[in-house]
Formats: structure tokens, sequence, C-alpha cells
């Protein structure tokens, strides 16, 4: 309730726990007959920015939205040791968070460890065998500190980490190969008869 001199107003702000960020204003303004029309006017402006204020704040706690990630979305990995998911606002720590690995194209859900909490705002699952190559999709479901189920997710590629050692193995055969090669065909040249005069 505000009090304005020649100006009362009665406002109240009522949330819907069933549906986030929805809220129902009730307002009431009693007009003296002393104050003019265009103040009357001015005061409903402020007081609906005020309100609007107050709200913002209600609503920007009721989601709590992925800040960052490892792996990162579309980013492509060679190492996978484990998912890890931080949130911008504190989850209930509950039985529905789960962070779930599946396969883009396929669909087929890839083991993975069970998720646990770091911290208010940080979940994370291992991955115990790394996975074939391809591209792959992180799932993820969480609980708002207001209760509500929060889910989402992202794309990423796996590719296999090449073995420096077996690359150096190759290139090494392959110049074995090319200088035998050259040899015979040096000895080739030697032993070719001379011609009799």
């Amino acid at each position: 309730s505000l009090h304005i001199p020649y100006l009362d107003i009665n406002l109240e702000i009522t949330k819907h726990p069933t549906e986030t960020g929805r809220c129902t204003i009730h307002f009431q303004m009693i007009e003296s007959k002393h104050v003019k029309r265009p103040y009357s006017k001015i005061v409903l402006a402020f007081t609906l920015l005020a309100a609007s204020l107050l709200i913002v704040p209600s609503q920007a706690i009721a989601h709590s939205t992925l800040i960052d990630s490892t792996p990162q979305p579309a980013e492509m990995v060679t190492n996978l040791p484990e998912i890890k998911l931080t949130f911008s606002s504190p989850l209930i720590k509950d039985e529905r968070a789960k962070i779930s690995l599946a396969t883009v194209r396929e669909g087929k859900d890839i083991p993975i460890g069970e998720t646990i909490f770091e911290s208010d705002t940080v979940i994370y699952a291992k991955v115990p065998d790394p996975p074939k190559p391809g591209q792959y999709v992180i799932r993820y479901v969480v609980t708002a500190a207001d209760g509500d189920l929060n889910d989402g997710g992202y794309a990423f590629e796996f590719f296999e980490k090449q073995d420096s050692s077996r690359t150096w193995s190759y290139l090494g055969a392959g110049f074995g190969i090319l200088l035998v090669i050259f040899l015979l065909l040096s000895r080739g040249k030697t032993k070719q008869p001379r011609q009799e005069k």
C-alpha cells in the first residue's frame, strides 16, 4: 500500500506457484477530489514501473540456466573423463538431478557414472569408458531453487586420439620401403652388360 498526498494506492502482487514467472497485480487507486488528472496519471506510471522492478528479480531467480560445461557445446574433444555442468543459481539436491549421454543419430544411451553434486551450482558424472568417435548429445535434468524442473542439452563431437608413436612408425616404414626400392633400381642400372665394339 502506497500513500501519497491526495492519493492512496493499494498494490498487491501475487505469484502463481504452478506457473514460473507469472504474477497477478491487483491495483486500486483512491483519488482525492482535490487532485488533478495529469498528476494521477504520472503517479500511476511510476507505480507500475516500481511494480515491474519488483517482479523482474523473482523471474530471474525462477530458472537456473546452464552457464558453463565440460565439454562445451559443439566442441571437438579427444578426451572425455567426465561431464561437468555449472548453473547460474543454486539447485535442489534431489534424486531427479541427472546427466545422460547418447548418440546423436541413433539416440543410443552411453553408460556413464552417477550424477553427483560438486556444489550447489555444479553437477558432474564420470565417463568410465571413452565412447567411439562420433557425435553425441548431453542431456540434463535439474531442480531449481523454486522447485521448477529445468531440462536441456547440447551436442559435441568425440575424436579418437592419435598415437604419435604409431604415426612415426608408419612414416619410418614408408621411408624404409622407398629406400629399398631406390637401392634395387640403382643395382639394376649398374649390372647392365656393356655393348661390344
